[in-house]
């Protein structure tokens, strides 16, 4: 892996063009695009609350470097805590190697995005409380909710 991030491997990052990989998922070209335009970035609060349901205490959207360093460790993780209890029909669960951390609204109030129904249009999850919720069918949805001008 290279200083800058870029590289070949299992969990490092290879350029694909505009888009990337991280962990041998493929991050939405949409959200590369964002990533390398400076433009991945947290809306207002209040957007935040709406989307979420939840209140943002530090929101991060992640940066190139920092979305391959939460990952590395996040495919990884076997803890029940982080992964949903099966049991409960309101949660969505996770599987570690099938998602990418993007952003987190604080401290363990990850988004993720979910590959385990699509590789090329993952569900964007939140974990709220214990429980994961889904809050987009896809990226693209997500991204509307985000930055659309539906706020009126």
């Amino acid at each position: 892996m290279s200083a800058n991030g870029s590289g070949e491997g299992g969990n490092g990052v290879r350029a694909d063009s505009e888009a990337f990989v991280v962990g041998g998922l493929p991050v939405p070209p949409e959200l590369a695009g964002l990533i390398r335009a400076g433009k991945w970035v947290s809306p207002a609060t209040e957007v935040l609350r709406r989307i979420f349901d939840d209140e943002p205490v530090q929101p991060c959207f992640y940066s190139e470097s920092v979305l391959v360093r939460e990952n590395r460790d996040w495919h990884t993780e076997t803890d029940p805590v982080w992964l949903g209890d099966p049991a409960d029909e309101r949660n969505e669960g996770i599987v570690p190697g099938r998602s990418l951390s993007i952003a987190d609204l604080g401290p363990d109030m990850p988004v993720m995005l979910d590959y385990r129904e699509s590789l090329t249009a993952p569900r964007v999850l939140y974990m709220n409380d214990t429980i994961w919720m889904q809050v987009a069918a896809n990226f693209g949805e997500f991204l509307a909710l985000l930055y659309g001008d539906e706020s009126g």
